[in-house]
């Protein structure tokens, strides 16, 4: 089997994760909120804005930090984005996870004086 062979198959088995199972369902239920989506896509916007003036060596504009703080608090209120955020904190630790095992699976055998498993 090549390795992207094995690479699809470990993405169908990721897919069958509750953390992944529970990313989908809260994310469906954003997209099914209008407000809250409204909120991340808002709050995505001015984070970019204000990263690019930062990396642009530009001290963002107080009314865009000031509006940013204001949408995280309110998004912080919303049952529905704070699910959403844990599904996604708990896919990453996941998939943080599954790349530490395949970093393990590419030392060789003994290396670290264990047996190289997940």
């Amino acid at each position: 089997m090549s390795v992207f062979e094995k690479a699809k198959e470990l993405g169908k088995e990721i897919r069958k994760t509750e953390e992944y199972k529970e990313l989908e369902r809260t994310s469906e239920n954003v997209q099914g909120d209008p407000e809250a989506n409204q909120m991340i896509n808002e709050v995505q916007e001015l984070q970019q804005k204000i990263q690019f003036a930062q990396q642009s060596g530009v001290q963002p504009e107080q009314e865009q930090l000031d509006q940013f703080e204001n949408l995280k608090s309110k998004m912080n209120s919303s049952l529905t984005i704070q699910a959403y955020a844990k599904a996604q904190n708990d896919f990453n630790q996941l998939m943080q996870d599954v790349n530490k095992a395949i970093s393990n699976g590419i030392k060789p055998e003994g290396e670290d004086g264990k047996e190289n498993e997940q």
